[in-house]
């Protein structure tokens, strides 16, 4: 009997919807991002109102700002290993190496590659009417690139679009060894944020901020059926889900001066829980079949997300969790004669709680980082079949844990006359990997950092423009735990595989994900090495903006 493919639906995205498509990038804005971050301490505009709420208190009168960040994301996979040979036919690529893949995203708002990250925000005083009191509004979104574009092969795309979903190719094209962690991916979440800070004493602040913003995500991935571990494509499905919600945060922010030339901040950021409901469009290729019956997925006769659906558009809801983050800052200020601040040299330290865990077993509701929990309310059905099998809900893994960074930055200022002032700035910093050994993916990035940045800006009497770029280097890294050298089969589905269990089921840790089944528990199939090769990866960062004051 053939089941390969019975359970493809219920996969949206493989870890596609999440944590913006990546890990958070350091700054926020112009300046912040020209110093690789370290702004903790510095940050009093617009900035401030993501970097520390308290930092806001520094502003005299009311400061404007806009502000956007650039990003690129260039990364590329080469799977270990070749394409094994299919019983159900000859394909011509049997034998060949996986193809490298690249990421050739196209923002649907960005410019080519590069996707603008916003910072728009004002900040003021309020004229004193409230003494010591401070407030700001702002809009931002966390820097990060969550686009993914793996979904070409020979130049051109495997899967073609139609309509609300895609087919699947009828030519012999090897199909990307991406698919089953992502083919297409976007995302965004935007954050219209309200910052009150109070000076407690002449040294002293605190700052909270509250944000109310939308998440929006969309993905498409290729999913395996049920028996199909030799990655028989024509035993594939695709599917495309398109949700939405509105999300939560806040933030607290602390900032003390001891003395004129020393500076501290520090940052606490809620986690962000994403509820995110929408609608999931799937396809089959001509082999998923169920005891030699084509396949259908229907809506579910039981509604866990929403009602509505229908064959064509089924709905379906993601839980997903960014997590909350921390900064320590210390600022020395390099001050002139007459007190006024010449440039400055800050070190922040970071800490983001990507390893966060829950407990399943105890509570379906929890949610975590390295998990995307998924719901669509759908069952699988054939034109003979009196019982429906019911879609149930799953988890996408990724295996993450915390990541820790370190940054520094500084300015220098140069007077251009009685009023002006050209301004340098730059700044280095490091994060560690989120990725467990073994769990790198082409959906998320998890790799450890390097960021390089510089800039400056020309300040005017009433103005100040800002410019700069930046580079975070990855380099490459392999995952290598499931190859075995010995064997010619090397990465390939049909080689020796390691059968190790659930960890959550008390036995042996699994070393990588698999594409997900939803009517097999967790961790039970054999392990599939889908992201088992090569990464290499960098971004590159351009900077814009302009602030006035009043």
């Amino acid at each position: 009997m053939k089941a390969k493919g019975l359970a493809y639906l219920f996969v949206v995205c493989s870890g596609g919807v999440a944590s913006a498509g990546g890990l958070f990038l350091p700054g926020a804005g112009v300046v912040s991002t020209t110093r690789a971050g370290a702004a903790v301490a510095s940050a009093d505009d617009a900035e401030a109102i993501a970097l520390n709420p308290a930092g806001i208190a520094k502003t005299t009168g009311t400061k404007i700002t806009i502000g956007i960040a650039a990003i690129d994301y260039l990364m590329s996979f080469q799977r270990g290993g070749t394409y094994d040979p299919i019983k159900e036919e000859a394909t011509s690529y049997a034998g060949t190496p996986y193809p490298k893949m690249t990421n050739d995203a196209k923002p649907p708002l960005g410019i080519g590659a590069f996707q603008p990250v916003p910072v728009i925000g004002v900040v003021s005083d309020l004229n004193n009417a409230i003494p010591h009191l401070h407030a700001g509004f702002g809009i931002y979104a966390p820097n990060a690139y969550p686009f993914r574009d793996m979904n070409n092969v020979n130049g051109k795309p495997y899967f073609v679009k139609s309509g609300n979903g895609y087919t699947f190719p009828t030519t012999g094209d090897p199909p990307p060894p991406t698919r089953y962690d992502i083919v297409e991916q976007e995302a965004a979440i935007i954050l219209p944020s309200l910052d009150i800070a109070y000076s407690i004493t002449p040294d002293f602040d605190i700052g909270v901020r509250g944000s109310v913003g939308v998440a929006q995500l969309k993905s498409t991935v290729g999913v395996m059926g049920l028996l199909n571990e030799e990655e028989y494509i024509q035993q594939d499905g695709i599917f495309s889900v398109d949700a939405s919600a509105v999300v939560e945060t806040g933030g607290l922010g602390l900032a003390y001066r001891l003395g004129p030339n020393i500076e501290l901040g520090a940052n606490y950021t809620l986690p962000i829980m994403i509820h995110a409901k929408g609608n999931a469009v799937a396809a089959n290729a001509p082999g998923v079949t169920l005891a030699g019956a084509p396949v259908s997925v229907v809506p579910s006769d039981v509604v866990k997300c929403e009602a509505g659906g229908t064959a064509a558009s089924l709905k379906a809801c993601a839980d997903i969790e960014l997590p909350m983050t921390a900064q320590l800052g210390g600022r020395w200020k390099f001050l002139d004669a007459k007190g006024k601040l010449k440039g400055d040299v800050e070190l922040d330290l970071d800490w983001e709680h990507w390893g966060a865990t829950c407990d399943y077993t105890k509570d379906v509701t929890c949610q975590n980082p390295s998990d995307y929990r998924v719901t669509v309310d759908g069952q699988i059905v054939t034109p003979a079949s009196t019982n429906a099998v019911a879609l149930q809900p799953t988890l996408i893994q990724h295996g993450l844990q915390d990541t820790y960074g370190i940054r520094l930055g500084g300015s220098w200022s140069w007077d251009q006359g009685p009023d002006n002032s050209l301004i340098v700035r730059g700044g280095i910093g490091h994060d560690t990997r989120a990725a467990k050994p073994g769990w790198e993916r082409s959906d998320l990035d998890g790799a450890a950092r390097t960021m390089i940045s510089a800039g400056g800006s020309y300040k005017l009497p009433k103005w100040q423009f800002d410019a700069g770029f930046g580079v975070i280097l990855e380099g490459s890294r392999t995952n290598d735990r499931h190859c075995n050298p010995v064997s010619s089969e090397g990465c390939g589905p049909n080689g020796p595989q390691p059968q190790d269990g659930y960890q959550q089921n008390g036995q042996p840790t699994r070393e990588g994900p698999d594409p997900t089944v939803p009517i097999i528990a967790p961790g039970s199939q054999i392990e599939q090495p889908v992201n088992q090769g090569t990464y290499r990866s960098y971004y590159l960062l351009i900077m814009l903006g302009a602030s006035t004051w009043f």
